[in-house]
């Protein structure tokens, strides 16, 4: 039996076709790879704009970047805060990865103090690290930054009241800081509980954008997660009546929701306390 002259043509592109779409996922599959074992074995890069960093061991998706973590200290227990009764229950859900925003730099980590000579509202930040059964992570990394009390971001020029460059941030990717300053940033490993504490301001606001803190946890030298969460606006109604944060602004203070999840702050021992717990696959 012979077949239609037009069914052994439209075979024979479909063949070729199928020839052609193995041959490009072999080349993508063989650069990817040769990819890998590059940033596999390469050492940490220090350089990322200016002023100070701890180093870059690689970058994925949009620019998102795993630090150098080899210097980053230890959380103290023993002078810590927060209990692990502040966080969560017996449920945990996995944290929902998100994008760095525009003003992440892998900053040298300072310790527990992030915001030495910054003025606001004193405020402790505790990162419970755990995985999805609950179960705590320590030697963990948790970095954290956030503007300060007047809206500015340390490493970046872009001023608060100007609208930052998310989308270029998205779209394309890590930008690098222009400004050598460093302040409201830091890194900690999680102790025997998971936790990572750090002692700074109550954010303020910028253009466009709910009051906020950014986190990114690092397990075994891989970036787990990338996030960032809210704080309650019945906090941020009291604190934006004090000064600094009270200056008069040409903006006004976004209360839009995002969708991320919202810090839990408490009053302890005569200051604000926010927790938060970071799930990561485990």
């Amino acid at each position: 039996m012979f077949s239609h002259p037009t069914l052994r043509l439209n075979s024979m592109i479909d063949k070729t076709n199928a020839i052609k779409l193995t041959r490009r996922q072999t080349l993508i599959l063989a650069a990817g790879t040769a990819l890998s074992a590059c940033a596999s074995g390469r050492k940490a890069v220090a350089q990322d704009g200016t002023g100070p960093n701890r180093g870059v061991l690689d970058r994925t998706f949009r620019g998102k970047q795993t630090c150098d973590n080899t210097m980053v200290p230890l959380s103290d227990s023993a002078t810590r805060m927060a209990m692990p009764t502040d966080f969560g229950g017996d449920v945990c859900q996995m944290s929902e990865d998100s994008f760095e925003g525009p003003y992440f730099t892998c900053a040298p980590p300072p310790g527990r103090q992030i915001a030495v000579d910054q003025a606001g509202q004193p405020l402790t930040v505790a990162m419970r690290l755990v995985d999805s059964n609950c179960n705590p992570i320590p030697q963990g990394v948790v970095d954290i930054w956030a503007c300060n009390a007047t809206g500015y971001y340390s490493g970046y020029s872009n001023g608060p009241n100007e609208r930052p460059p998310m989308a270029k941030a998205i779209l394309f990717g890590h930008i690098k800081p222009d400004v050598s300053t460093r302040f409201c940033r830091g890194a900690l490993l999680t102790d025997q509980d998971g936790i990572a504490e750090f002692d700074t301001v109550y954010p303020g606001f910028y253009w466009g954008q709910p009051i906020h803190i950014h986190m990114k946890a690092h397990v075994a030298g891989r970036n787990l997660l990338t996030t960032q969460a809210n704080l309650p606006e019945t906090f941020n109604e009291r604190v934006m009546q004090t000064a600094p944060y009270s200056d008069p602004r040409p903006i006004t203070r976004s209360t839009k929701s995002t969708g991320f999840p919202v810090m839990r702050v408490q009053e302890r021992g005569g200051r604000l306390l926010a927790t938060l717990d970071l799930v990561v696959p485990g």
